[in-house]
C-alpha cells in the first residue's frame, strides 16, 4: 500500500474518482472542490488525508489518491 506522496506547500490537482467525487458532493453541498483545478496542500492528516487551503472538509481531508501532483513545465 502506498503512502501519501504530498507534503504541505505542494500544489495538487483534484482528479477524483467517481466515488470520491460523489462522497464529497454529499458532504459539501455549498463548498466543493472543482475537478481539474489546482490547490495548495495546507496539511496532511492521519498520514493519508490531504487538506487544501481555503477548503473545509467535514472528515478533515480527502484521501490523497483523489489528487495528482502539478507537474513543473
Amino acid at each position: 500500500m502506498q503512502t501519501c506522496p504530498f507534503k504541505p506547500g505542494d500544489w495538487v490537482i483534484y482528479r477524483p474518482t467517481k466515488r470520491g467525487h460523489d462522497l464529497d458532493v454529499m458532504t459539501n453541498v455549498h463548498d466543493q472542490l472543482e475537478r481539474g483545478e489546482r490547490y495548495r496542500v495546507s496539511k496532511i492528516e492521519r498520514g493519508d488525508y490531504v487538506v487544501v487551503e481555503n477548503y473545509k472538509h467535514p472528515g478533515g481531508g480527502i484521501y490523497w489518491t483523489e489528487f495528482v501532483p502539478v507537474t513543473k513545465t
